[in-house]
């Protein structure tokens, strides 16, 4: 019974740090394979240790099931709810526009998986002290303290948010704006959200953040129909917009690419760019 106790903890905390990991960093996956084959590796080397030892078959089969098959478990169960492997079959899902989904994490969602993270950090946590021996023990709680702390930090980040937006831009030389104001309820946004038109290609190209002198932020998510048609947006729900505060920026973000800017907004409505990273 203490065996498969160790096995259902083990398991839940190495999901809940795989999954906090690919959340914070955006739905990429790297890092939490990364964290998840470095523990795999060190759980198999102790395993090759005990067998070494000359154990009893069934405690090592029990080790076995108490140590490394979690960390296994844990891996395919995280691949399958990211999307990286089909529910019985290992086919790696091939992603959109070099790994940028087009699909929106709201500030509603980011909160929600860090409440979770702090909750099943400080459960596990708690449980893992007193069922969970050996320097595994301590290798969990530090990684969960890591990510109760990371957690705390997204929630007191996203406080500082006070709007979220779509900004649709339509033509080869970005001319026709359009905005959508996403709802503080909503979870994730998807292009047919705002747009319907499904003959055209709606590219994600990056990220505006905007800080004004009270330290707030609005984060508007670009996206561009690179197109010279004429689309008729007479019955669209998206508002248009004659300019944005930034437009003088619109050149750096590109297709095929994805870009992060971050402004400051001065109290006189003047627009400084601070920051220009390249994400893909």
């Amino acid at each position: 019974m203490d065996y498969f106790i160790q096995f259902i903890l083990s398991f839940g905390s190495y999901l809940i740090i795989a999954y906090f990991l690919y959340s914070i960093l955006g739905g990429k996956r790297t890092v939490s394979i990364v964290a998840l084959t470095v523990i795999l590796l060190s759980t198999v080397f102790e395993f090759i240790k005990t067998i070494a030892s000359g154990l009893d078959t069934k405690v090592i089969l029990f080790y076995f099931m108490a140590r490394v098959l979690p960390v296994i478990f844990a891996f395919y169960v995280f691949m399958v709810i990211t999307g990286g492997f089909t529910f019985f079959k290992f086919n790696l899902k091939k992603r959109k526009l070099k790994g940028i989904s087009n699909t929106i994490q709201t500030r509603k969602f980011s909160n929600q998986i860090a409440l979770y993270s702090i909750l099943g950090s400080l459960v596990f946590g708690v449980l893992i002290t007193f069922y969970v021996d050996g320097y595994m023990k301590y290798v969990i709680l530090t990684v969960l303290v890591i990510a109760l702390l990371g957690s705390l930090y997204i929630v007191f980040e996203n406080g500082q948010i006070e709007s979220e937006q779509v900004i649709l831009i339509i033509g080869k030389n970005k001319e026709f704006l359009y905005r959508y104001r996403i709802p503080k309820t909503k979870q994730k946004v998807y292009v047919h959200d705002f747009f319907t038109q499904s003959q055209y290609i709606v590219d994600p190209i990056g990220i505006a953040i905007l800080k004004n002198p009270k330290k707030k932020i609005s984060k508007d998510y670009l996206f561009w129909i690179a197109t010279g048609d004429k689309i008729d947006m007479t019955e669209s729900h998206l508002e248009h917009l004659s300019s944005i505060s930034y437009q003088a920026y619109l050149e750096q973000y590109e297709k095929y690419h994805y870009r992060a800017l971050t402004f400051h907004i001065s109290s006189d409505e003047k627009v400084a760019l601070i920051k220009n990273k390249r994400i893909k």
